[in-house]
């Protein structure tokens, strides 16, 4: 009987999402990274190298899709998805992939996470961060690449509910001044305004 309510308790009762590898998705990052990170690495603040494909990292993929589930709590990242856009996160794939990045898609509803988040330990605050990307199109009918500078930033909003999101170096200050004015106000609205207004006046 216990070990029912014990499951009923557990945060990984309500998971939904499914958590795949898929080499066709894991392809598509390798060209999506390529294609824009020489572009967006000095907006971000880092060093970029084109990257390559390699078939030995699959194995390990694969071994990371079927053990995620547990450095998951879905019901918390559903819940705090929705306390900032006020949106209900839809129901989405995690696909994991083998560049160092991670990245969404609204118009096919998944998240893709690097592997490598696994080993550093940082494996759902990773999933948060490009949750928090899905649902700024999601939400705000914005295109992937737009208002780049400003997902950046909002993440840290994530840090309000427990969430420890460093962003990209660029974007500390910032990110700084985002979180002081959501504790003031709550509103993702209010937040997005402020960047875009201090934007303007530079």
């Amino acid at each position: 009987m216990w070990g029912d309510w014990r499951n009923i308790l557990s945060p990984h009762y309500f998971f939904k999402m499914k958590i795949k590898y898929s080499k066709k998705i894991d392809r598509e990052v390798f060209n999506e990274v390529n294609e824009m990170c020489p572009r967006l690495a000095p907006i971000m603040g880092f060093k970029f190298k084109k990257i390559t494909f390699n078939n030995k990292a699959v194995p390990i993929a694969k071994k990371i899709a079927r053990s995620a589930k547990h450095s998951i709590n879905e019901k918390k990242l559903r819940e705090i998805m929705k306390s900032i856009f006020r949106k209900e996160l839809p129901d989405i794939t995690m696909y994991i992939n083998t560049t160092p990045f991670s990245t969404w898609n609204v118009k096919d509803k998944w998240v893709s996470v690097s592997y490598t988040m696994a080993a550093q330990g940082r494996f759902f605050y990773t999933i948060c961060h490009e949750a928090n990307h899905f649902m700024y199109d999601y939400v705000f009918n914005t295109e992937k690449y737009q208002d780049t500078e400003i997902k950046e930033t909002i993440t840290v909003i994530n840090n309000a509910f427990g969430i420890q999101d460093k962003g990209w170096p660029n974007f500390q200050e910032q990110r700084k001044r985002a979180i002081e004015v959501y504790d003031k106000t709550r509103s993702i609205e209010a937040v997005i305004d402020d960047l875009k207004k201090k934007r303007a006046e530079v």
